[in-house]
C-alpha cells in the first residue's frame, strides 16, 4: 500500500477494463447508491446494496515529507471508521432512533461521484472500482462542509446488480472541520 506520500498503484498492467456496458450499469449502480444515502434510506442501502462480509473503511492517513518511507495504514491501524456488516447496521439502525443529536434534524447532504473506473479481478463477479466524491452537507441553518476524496471499491455482481464487498475512503483533507462525520460516503 502506498504512503500519503508516495504516489498510489495504478491497476495492473494486466488488469481488465469492463466493458462499456457494464461500465455504465456500474455507474448506474452509484448514481443509485448516492440517491439512496442522500434520501436517508439507510436501511434499504444496507440490505439491497451491501454485502454481508463488507469492509467499510475509512483510515487515518497522516500528511508525511517525501522522505518519510513509514508504510500506509492498514486496517489494524486506527481508522475514523474500520466497520464490518454489524457495525454498519448498528449505524444505521441508530439514525432511526431519533437519538443521534448531530443528526437531528437530519442533515442535507448531496452526493456526487465521478471518474469511475472498474476493472475485472481474478474472481468472476468481482469488479475493482475507483470514484471520486465530493459530499456537501448542510446542518442547520449555517454550517456547510464540503468533503472530497476517492474510494476504492470491490464489487460483486449479484444478478442484475452489484453488492459491496469492500471500500476504503480516502478524505483529501486530513484536518476535517466538519463537527462529526456521521454520514456513509
Amino acid at each position: 500500500m502506498p504512503t500519503d506520500t508516495q504516489p498510489k498503484e495504478a491497476p495492473a498492467e494486466t488488469a481488465r477494463r469492463v466493458t462499456a456496458e457494464l461500465q455504465h450499469q456500474i455507474e448506474q449502480h452509484y448514481y443509485t447508491e448516492a440517491r439512496m444515502l442522500q434520501d436517508g434510506l439507510y436501511r434499504e442501502w444496507l440490505e439491497h446494496l451491501v454485502a454481508p462480509d463488507i469492509h467499510y473503511w475509512l483510515p487515518v492517513y497522516e500528511q508525511r515529507f517525501r522522505r518519510d518511507k513509514r508504510p500506509a495504514p492498514t486496517p489494524d491501524d486506527a481508522a475514523i471508521y474500520n466497520d464490518d456488516y454489524a457495525m454498519l447496521k448498528m449505524r444505521v439502525e441508530r439514525l432511526y432512533t431519533g437519538q443521534v443529536w448531530m443528526e437531528d434534524p437530519p442533515s442535507r447532504i448531496r452526493h456526487n461521484i465521478s471518474n469511475v473506473e472498474a476493472y475485472h479481478t481474478e474472481i468472476p463477479g468481482e469488479l475493482r472500482v475507483y470514484s471520486n466524491f465530493t459530499i456537501q452537507r448542510h446542518r442547520r441553518q449555517t454550517e456547510h462542509y464540503t468533503h472530497t476524496g476517492g474510494r476504492e471499491d470491490l464489487l460483486r455482481q449479484d444478478g442484475t446488480t452489484f453488492k459491496l464487498a469492500r471500500r476504503k475512503i480516502d478524505l483529501d483533507a486530513r484536518v476535517v472541520q466538519d463537527k462529526n462525520l456521521y454520514f456513509f460516503a
